[in-house]
């Protein structure tokens, strides 16, 4: 009888707890970590051992996933007297899940070859609901036997797996994803809101957007949002804006002249000023709404 991997999770958040739930449900042997203890107890009814530290989860682990916020959180649990890599040990594989810059996974996976280890940068397409169903798809960079021998850890999670090519080839695409995420949510705010400024209900605009064949299943999900000026995140405004970051960022190093994405970016800016940062990212149209003078 094959012994299963055992599996550690750092990161429980919107996402994460999720993602280590179906983890936890396929069978693998799983120990988690979270700087609040309070989000570890739903994975430890699971069944999931509560490390101390992400250089406990690293020992007793085969294979430790990470979700987290941006570069700054990866490298904070990377590092340090009780990080990942002070428990690491060779062969150990790290799945970093967490959307970030290419050259930051590059960069982390030039530290963790040091001890042995090897890193996949795997983020994935798809919010809250995908991340409780096992649905996410997931685009991965790195080492392509890796990415093979890690498959029915990746598929606990996602319904769909990409493997882009080599290290920061999953980040790389992921911005791209992310960049028509905002474009589209841009473009939603900016059609309700043209037509609530005629005075056309939103409830009926929002239903000929969602039928038409120029929707997306992003935008059905959001016209939701706006009509009932609701606005729990999914995926939160700060966490698009920290991509549009990203997205600028990386543009400007390979030297892509991104002109749409570079106003979205100033966009997302102002509804994060404004005090929209974890509201759901479709609470742009607040921003749009307000210059419009809806508000």
């Amino acid at each position: 009888m094959q012994t299963m991997k055992k599996i550690g999770f750092i990161g429980l958040g919107l996402m994460g707890s999720p993602m280590a739930a179906n983890i936890a449900r396929a069978g693998f042997p799983l120990t988690v970590y979270n700087r609040s203890v309070a989000k570890t107890a739903p994975l430890a009814a699971l069944g999931a051992r509560v490390a101390s530290s992400p250089k406990e989860v690293a020992e007793a682990s085969d294979v430790v996933v990470v979700m987290l916020n941006d570069g700054g959180a990866v490298e904070a649990v990377l590092t340090g007297d009780q990080g990942l890599i002070a428990g690491s040990h060779p062969g150990l594989v790290l799945i970093n899940m967490s959307t970030i810059g290419p050259e930051e996974n590059r960069r982390f996976a030039s530290i963790l070859s040091n001890v042995g280890a090897k890193l996949l940068d795997a983020p994935v397409m798809g919010s809250t609901g995908p991340a409780a169903s096992g649905s996410l798809e997931i685009l991965v960079g790195g080492d392509e036997n890796v990415f093979r021998e890690q498959q029915d850890v990746l598929r606990a999670m996602g319904k769909s797996l990409y493997y882009l090519g080599p290290q920061g080839s999953g980040s790389q695409m992921k911005l791209s994803m992310n960049l028509m995420v905002a474009a589209q949510l841009v473009c939603l705010a900016e059609a309700m809101v043209l037509a609530a400024k005629a005075g056309i209900d939103l409830t009926i605009a929002g239903k000929i957007i969602s039928g038409s064949n120029i929707s997306s299943n992003l935008t059905i999900r959001k016209v939701t949002n706006i009509v009932e000026n609701n606005f729990q995140p999914a995926f939160s405004l700060s966490n698009m804006h920290k991509d549009l970051a990203l997205i600028m960022e990386n543009a400007n190093r390979l030297g892509a002249a991104l002109p749409a994405s570079s106003v979205t970016h100033q966009l997302f800016t102002a509804a994060k000023e404004r005090g929209y940062a974890e509201d759901d990212a479709s609470a742009i149209y607040r921003v749009l709404a307000d210059l419009a003078g809806l508000a």
